[in-house]
């Protein structure tokens, strides 16, 4: 069966060192009660790879698993249920900032389904929360 992939990126400069943006990046887990909260920790402890977050997204409860972590560069996570889509996976990157003044946030997201409308609505909600979260990462990040 034929899979329609969507795809998005966020590239946001962050005035802030690599290593706070990635601090605040991993800190939207556990925090207030409507956050994202590990269902099962990773390893190593709290975030590493097989780490299994919870969270709602509008009348979605999604379960998404670390399969990479790489601390503090880069986080790859894919959902495992809960969203209306065959196949969701999304890759952070922290990177100094070409101008070295900085980081550089960088979010993309992938989603696959047979049906193309369900994956471009899928891929507009995901693109649309993810926005909202690097700016919550980098206003945290510069206040730091």
């Amino acid at each position: 069966m034929e899979r329609h992939r969507e795809h998005y990126r966020i590239d946001r400069e962050v005035q802030a060192s690599p290593e706070s943006v990635f601090a605040a990046l991993l800190g939207l887990i556990g925090g207030p009660d409507d956050a994202p909260t590990y269902a099962r920790l990773g390893d190593p402890p709290p975030h590493g790879p097989g780490a299994l977050v919870v969270f709602k997204l509008q009348d979605y409860e999604l379960h998404e698993v670390c399969m990479e972590l790489e601390n503090p560069r880069r986080r790859r996570y894919r959902m495992v249920s809960g969203a209306p889509v065959a196949h969701y996976e999304a890759l952070t990157e922290v990177a100094p900032s070409g101008n070295g003044n900085g980081a550089l946030i960088t979010w993309q997201g992938w989603t696959e389904d047979p049906d193309p409308v369900v994956a471009a609505d899928w891929n507009r909600l995901a693109h649309e929360s993810i926005s909202r979260a690097v700016e919550i990462v980098a206003a945290r990040a510069e206040q730091s």
